[in-house]
Order: C-alpha cells, then sequence, then structure tokens
C-alpha cells in the first residue's frame, strides 16, 4: 500500500510524517514487560508492544505505539494528541528501538536513534541458532516451550507457544515455531514476560522516517554502546543547531537536540547487545 500516513515517530517525542511502506490489518497484539537489571541491582521496567499482521510483525514501546493510535485517530483533539506526546517524553524506561519483523523478505529492519540522529539498519529475521529443549513451562496462560541459542554476546532463553504458530517475539528473539512469550539472557539482566496477548483491533502500518542514517548492524551498536556511556560527551558538537531544555514536574527535565530527545537513564544504560 502506498499512500502517506500520518505516524508519530516511534523513537523520540514530536509529530512528522513518514512515507508507509505497508499496511495491513492486525491479527494479534502482545504487551510484553521489559525488565533491565543495572550494574547496582536496580530493575527498570517498561512496556513493550509487538503487533503482529499475517506476514510480518512490529516491536515498539507501547508507549510510542499509544500516541501514534492518537495521531491516527480521526476524532482526536489537540489536547489528547498533547497529552500523549507528553506521556512519550515522560517516560524514563522507553524503548527506543522500532523493530520490523517481515517473514516473507526474511529481514529485520531496524529503526533506533543516536541523537541527534535516527538510524536504521538491517540483518537476517533468523539471526539465533536456536537449539529446542525438552522443558515446558506456562507464561501468560499458555503452555511453552523452552529455547537457547547466542545472540549479540549473550545468551538467551526463550518460551515459545507451539498453540500460536507463527515465528515472531520480542525484541529480535524471533525465528521459533510459536510466538515467543518470555526471553531472558542467561545473567538475568534483560527479560521480556508476556503479560497480555489479544486479537488486534486495527492496521499495523510500517514506515521509515525520512531523514534516517542507513547503517550497519556492527557499526551502529559500536557506537550506539560508546555513546550512551556517557551521552552528554558524546554529542558530536558539529551536529548541535538547537538544544532545548524542558523542565517537568519534580524537577525532573526533558532534553531535546535538534529536535531528537536525549533520554539520560537514572540507572545508566544497559546494552542489549555487547558485541
Amino acid at each position: 500500500m502506498n499512500t502517506r500516513i500520518p505516524i508519530i515517530c516511534l523513537l523520540m517525542a514530536g509529530c512528522m510524517s513518514v512515507s508507509a511502506q505497508h499496511a495491513a490489518q492486525g491479527k494479534y497484539a502482545c504487551i510484553y514487560e521489559y525488565d533491565v537489571k543495572s550494574a547496582d541491582g536496580n530493575v527498570d521496567r517498561g512496556t513493550t508492544l509487538l503487533q503482529i499482521a499475517d506476514a510480518f510483525a512490529v516491536f515498539t514501546d507501547y508507549s510510542a505505539f499509544q500516541l501514534d493510535s492518537v495521531a491516527r485517530q480521526p476524532g482526536a483533539s489537540e489536547v489528547q494528541r498533547k497529552e500523549m506526546e507528553e506521556r512519550v517524553e515522560r517516560n524514563d524506561h522507553f524503548f527506543d528501538q522500532a523493530v520490523y519483523q517481515n517473514d516473507p523478505s526474511n529481514r529485520l529492519t531496524v529503526h533506533s536513534v543516536i541523537a541527534p540522529y535516527r538510524y536504521t539498519y538491517e540483518e537476517k529475521i533468523n539471526p539465533i541458532a536456536w537449539r529446542l529443549v525438552d522443558e515446558e513451562k506456562e507464561v501468560c496462560g499458555y503452555p511453552c516451550k523452552k529455547a537457547t541459542g547466542t545472540y549479540g554476546g549473550r545468551e538467551w532463553i526463550a518460551w515459545y507457544a507451539p498453540e500460536v504458530a507463527i515465528p515472531f517475539g520480542p525484541w529480535k528473539i524471533v525465528g521459533l515455531p510459536g510466538l515467543v512469550m518470555a526471553a531472558e539472557d542467561a545473567a538475568g539482566v534483560h527479560r521480556f514476560t508476556a503479560i497480555q496477548f489479544r486479537a488486534a483491533s486495527g492496521p499495523v502500518v510500517t514506515g521509515e522516517l525520512p531523514d534516517e542514517i542507513k547503517t550497519t548492524r556492527e557499526k551502529f551498536i559500536e557506537a550506539k554502546n560508546r555513546f550512551e556511556q556517557n551521552p552528554m560527551a558524546n554529542l558530536p558538537p558539529e551536529a548541535l543547531s538547537d538544544m532545548t531544555i524542558r523542565k517537568r514536574e519534580g524537577g525532573q527535565k526533558s532534553i531535546f537536540v535538534n529536535g531528537v530527545q536525549l533520554r539520560m537513564r537514572a540507572n545508566g544504560y544497559t546494552p542489549l547487545e555487547v558485541e
């Protein structure tokens, strides 16, 4: 479907239009809690969403999906849209990747950000060589089977539901004979857990931002992990044309660089991929 659909940027607050690459009626939606344990033992918890169509799925932050839904709703007011934009802005545990899982093309397309730039890259849809394990447990009301595999320098343990015979899952945890309902790395640092699985209520739309920089996974991961060690110190001076600081309730602040939100993690940045 070639059309212009107003989509709120999935990676940071702020409205813009993007060219839709594909839109299809959704079949299912799965909401996951995403927990990250910092080096000092603190756990940050965010909420993410997997939207599933027949041949592809889209994994994003849940608050970004809510903002996008309001923006596309014909009767939505400017006040409603602004409220949702502010909710995304205040989301201290925002998942700053949008991952498009396209089964027919055998590709994963990732959209993410290293302020003040937005990036995109592709890789094969099944980046993990799974080993199926004869072990079962229930997740989100579904009997699930276990699989293990290595990706991004971490050993992953996944629980998939054969009853839901689709090869998608949270983030890049895909390619199993059933929807991945839970996944955790062996060190217990990152954990995705399905908390609701339901029929979809609307279309699933994929798109690309007009100002994205195309790169490779290897270059992006190296740059992202280096940048997040100290975001303020690693901002490229030659790229800075505008910096805005907004005060929020409770004394907190939101920082935007060239219109892109610079998110400062209270417990530091713990990368999903270390290599």
